[in-house]
C-alpha cells in the first residue's frame, strides 16, 4: 500500500472539489483506494489531498497522463508531492 500526499495553495477550491467529484469513480478504477482533499481552516488557499494507492507502478500509470490533465480541469499546481508506503 502507498499513500500519496499532495500540497498546493489554490484559488478555486469549488473548481478542484467539483472536477474531483467527477471524476472520483475515474480515479478508482485506475486502482486508487481512497481520495481525501482538504482545506486548511485558518488559510484556506492552502490544500492538500491524499489517495490511497495498492503501490507504486498503480500510482504511476494514473501520474502518467489522467493525472495532469484532471488537474489541469481541476485548475491545480501541486507544489509538493510525496509518496509514503506502510512501515515494516
Amino acid at each position: 500500500m502507498m499513500l500519496v500526499l499532495f500540497r498546493t495553495q489554490g484559488t478555486d477550491w469549488d473548481r478542484f472539489q467539483k472536477t474531483l467529484d467527477k471524476n472520483r469513480s475515474r480515479i478508482e478504477k485506475m486502482g486508487c483506494r481512497r481520495i481525501e482533499a482538504y482545506r486548511n481552516r485558518k488559510h484556506p488557499e492552502e490544500w492538500v489531498m491524499l489517495q490511497e494507492w495498492p503501490d507504486k507502478p498503480t500510482f504511476d500509470a494514473f501520474a502518467k497522463e489522467t493525472g495532469p490533465a484532471l488537474d489541469q480541469e481541476g485548475g491545480v499546481r501541486w507544489t509538493d508531492v510525496s509518496t509514503w508506503v506502510e512501515g515494516g
